[in-house]
């Protein structure tokens, strides 16, 4: 993959952040449509790449470090257009679009070159298993962002952020997707050890720590309903639920010994 399209990603979506600020301070709805139409062309330009990369090398690359970070921003990113289209929630794009840019910027420095793929993992499977499994951490993401920007409103009561139900219900909705896209990564995941292993379920850390991420976030979707979790301390539940996924997909991956390794 060329460094230099990699660059003009991340300064595409770095000036869409900065738009978003600018739109803060001096309220134009041009500036806020032209950041979107960046975002919009940055994520064309990153599903290009992907594309390009998983055409090059017969199977979805996301097998290391910079290939996980660079799907992970590229979903999350996706995912905000979605939100942003539905909602209209312009502004927010300004913290949802920093955690994309940290993302991608982890990503710039490492290599980007694609390594044959082991047999075991050699099947579509594996891909569902990735594709369901990094959608469902985006949206665990923007559930996060959410949270946070929501106790900021409590505070700040400003008329630049959605209105505290808005953004109550997009967390709600973040949560709920991103729970049902897990389930189905971890469904593809267990079909696909059988195969490969002959066993639906090992005791290995990150294999238990993905179900104890699918356990909280089952809890949240329920505890959406019981009137004294709802508002702060669903947003709250939301930043503690954020740090849990990226332990058991950064922590673990780098800082353990698992059969996830990150290199």
């Amino acid at each position: 993959m060329s460094k230099a399209l990699l660059y003009l990603l991340f300064t595409t979506y770095a000036t869409a952040t900065v738009g978003y600020l600018v739109h803060l301070v001096w309220r134009r709805a041009i500036i806020a449509r032209m950041s979107l139409a960046l975002i919009a062309a940055g994520v064309l330009l990153q599903t290009g790449l992907l594309g390009h990369r998983w055409w090059l090398a017969g199977y979805l690359p996301v097998t290391n470090l910079f290939a996980t970070l660079f799907f992970f921003s590229w979903a999350l990113a996706l995912i905000y257009l979605y939100f942003e289209l539905r909602y209209r929630i312009r502004a927010t794009g300004l913290f949802v679009m920093l955690l994309n840019l940290i993302l991608l910027g982890g990503a710039l420095p490492r290599d980007t070159s694609v390594s044959a793929l082991i047999p075991a993992l050699d099947t579509p499977l594996f891909s569902l298993h990735i594709i369901f499994s990094f959608i469902g951490y985006a949206f665990f993401a923007m559930a996060f962002s959410i949270g946070v920007l929501y106790l900021c409103q409590t505070r700040m009561k400003s008329e630049m952020l959605p209105d505290l139900p808005t953004l109550r219900r997009i967390n709600e909705e973040a949560i709920f997707l991103g729970f049902g896209l897990f389930t189905l990564c971890m469904i593809a995941g267990s079909i696909w050890a059988h195969i490969a292993w002959g066993h639906w379920f090992s005791w290995n850390i990150k294999s238990v720590w993905s179900v104890l991420v699918w356990m909280f976030y089952a809890g949240m979707c329920h505890a959406k309903f019981i009137r004294r979790w709802q508002g702060g301390v669903y947003a709250w539940l939301s930043i503690a639920g954020f740090g849990v996924v990226l332990f058991t997909y950064l922590g673990i991956g780098l800082l353990l010994e698992s059969n996830h390794p990150l290199e």
